[in-house]
């Protein structure tokens, strides 16, 4: 054997930073294992929660949106003697040109003094509800229907180039002529609010669809096919009174059909 093999003595190993080294592996094992036990159980918990809370924005989105049949109506006995309540008025039952309700002033608008408190009431309450809905239109005379139905047929005409009797045809499903509209009863408003994109598709119509019949009204010209041949409007709220408007609600029936429901009986 060499010198140089002899004298070759071997390397003390440190056992303390052996030691050190090791147990810090075993905590790194330790707090990975640790790691893939608790991960699950927060992503669990985060589900859960997210699954509460969707859960929570889904009953009120539909307690919004669901229709409420109440299980006694409010009887607006005193409100029947207007025969203007369920009188609907269309090309077939038109009002003569001397008519003229008796109309006053409420949210900016002429309306029956039969709605007018329970409009206040309705504005009132959508505000309440964060819901700033807008009073257009009330009470529109003879004279101002038939010049508003005349004007509208004269731009239809400019827009389409189509003959006259075409023209009053189109325009008849939303802008009916003089004392053919409802809005000639002071029964009906025009409501809205400040949006970008459609009335019908903000939260403020999904509150007034629900709740308009809790203050007497209705949608006046809703999707179904409505016997005047009007076209659905999401702006045109009628009022008929509270008993009615609950019956319209728990019989899923528009204003036409319950006017014939309630001739039939």
């Amino acid at each position: 054997m060499s010198r140089k093999l002899r004298n070759l003595k071997p390397k003390k190993v440190n056992r303390g930073a052996f030691e050190e080294q090791k147990q810090r592996e075993e905590n790194a094992a330790q707090n990975q294992r640790a790691l893939l036990f608790i991960l699950p159980l927060v992503m669990l918990a985060i589900l859960a929660v997210g699954i509460f809370f969707g859960f929570k924005f889904y009953q009120n989105h539909v307690s919004e949106l669901t229709p409420v049949a109440p299980s006694e109506y409010q009887d607006d006995a005193a409100l029947h003697e207007n025969p203007m309540l369920l009188r609907a008025v269309n090309s077939v039952s038109p009002l003569k040109e001397d008519f003229a309700p008796e109309v006053t002033e409420s949210c900016g608008i002429e309306i029956s003094p039969d709605a007018a408190a329970d409009l206040e009431k309705m504005v009132a309450a959508a505000k309440d509800k964060g819901f700033d809905l807008m009073v257009v239109e009330g009470y529109i005379s003879y004279g101002d229907q038939k010049e508003r139905y005349e004007s509208a047929v004269q731009e239809y005409r400019k827009k389409s180039d189509v003959s006259l009797v075409m023209a009053e045809a189109s325009v008849k499903k939303e802008t009916p002529p003089q004392g053919e509209s409802e809005q000639q009863t002071g029964l009906v408003v025009w409501l809205t609010v400040k949006t970008d994109g459609k009335f019908a598709d903000t939260p403020a119509y999904a509150w007034l669809t629900r709740h308009c019949v809790d203050y007497g009204f209705i949608l006046r010209y809703p999707e179904k096919e409505n016997a005047g041949g009007i076209a659905y409007s999401s702006h045109l709220f009628r009022y008929v009174g509270r008993e009615y408007a609950y019956n319209m609600r728990a019989l899923d029936m528009n204003f036409d059909e319950f006017i014939a429901y309630m001739a039939a009986k």
